[in-house]
């Protein structure tokens, strides 16, 4: 008789790029640190589907890579580019009989990457990653749930303002994205865009809670390690919750 096969859940969504909503990145590898031996690679829609063990801790990366990428404005014609990305680390999910869908990867091409490190000073290896870690999320708004890609993408900039955050065990204050989408040292608290990162994160596994007078958001786990850039990015990590809704266990 065969051996019984494990349940597993499937994770989907989409790899885009940081600041090209308009450029999914096509032909690159997804992977699952607690699970080597498990990956996938996205299509020309940038759309990836990744089967993972049920009941189990799931950390998804994107590996860095490079190709020819077709970015679409909505105005205009498709035009080729060529691209480099980096790899990106999403927030920890536990997986509990359900699967998780629109598991996107906000992937920096190398310009934001190396832009944001400089802005940021963040102190990196002779590979360019970073020597720490990075933690990054956005307190994102209840109509980027749920919905596809064109809606999401309608629907930005998806953050809500007025919000602030905090880990445990605790790191020291994060820095807010303003309204441009640049790390902002003198904002105490999000603006419409959402953002929120902790640029320098000693290696650890880490709760991210994030609160507001107007609204309640789903906490999440990061889990650090040098090199690592963990983007908990939108439809997940700190999202809206819905009144009365409780977050899911674990994510």
């Amino acid at each position: 008789m065969p051996e019984p096969t494990e349940p597993t859940v499937t994770l989907s969504g989409r790899a885009y790029e940081f600041g090209h909503m308009d450029t999914a990145i096509s032909g690159a590898s997804i992977r699952i640190r607690e699970f080597p031996e498990i990956s996938a690679t996205t299509d020309e829609a940038g759309d990836f589907r990744i089967a993972v063990p049920d009941d189990s801790l799931v950390t998804p990366y994107i590996e860095t890579g490079g190709g020819r990428l077709t970015r679409r404005p909505r105005e205009g014609e498709p035009f080729e580019v060529d691209s480099h990305w980096n790899e990106i680390d999403l927030q920890t999910f536990r997986t509990s009989g359900e699967d998780l869908e629109n598991v996107n990867f906000q992937t920096p091409p190398d310009a934001e990457f190396e832009a944001l490190k400089a802005l940021l000073q963040v102190p990196s290896g002779d590979d360019g990653r970073p020597l720490q870690s990075v933690i990054v999320t956005t307190a994102s708004a209840l109509n980027v749930r749920g919905v596809d890609y064109d809606t999401f993408w309608l629907n930005t900039p998806h953050g809500v303002a007025g919000a602030t955050a905090s880990t445990e065990p605790a790191l020291p204050e994060p820095i807010y994205f303003n309204e441009l989408v640049i790390p902002d040292t003198s904002h105490t608290e999000t603006s419409g865009d959402g953002g929120i990162i902790w640029p320098i994160v000693p290696a650890g596994t880490y709760r991210v809670t994030t609160v507001s007078s107007d609204a309640r958001f789903a906490s999440f786990t990061a889990t650090c390690a040098p090199g690592r850039i963990v983007n908990a990015n939108p439809p997940w990590g700190a999202f809206e919750l819905d009144q009365g809704e409780t977050a899911p266990d674990g994510n």
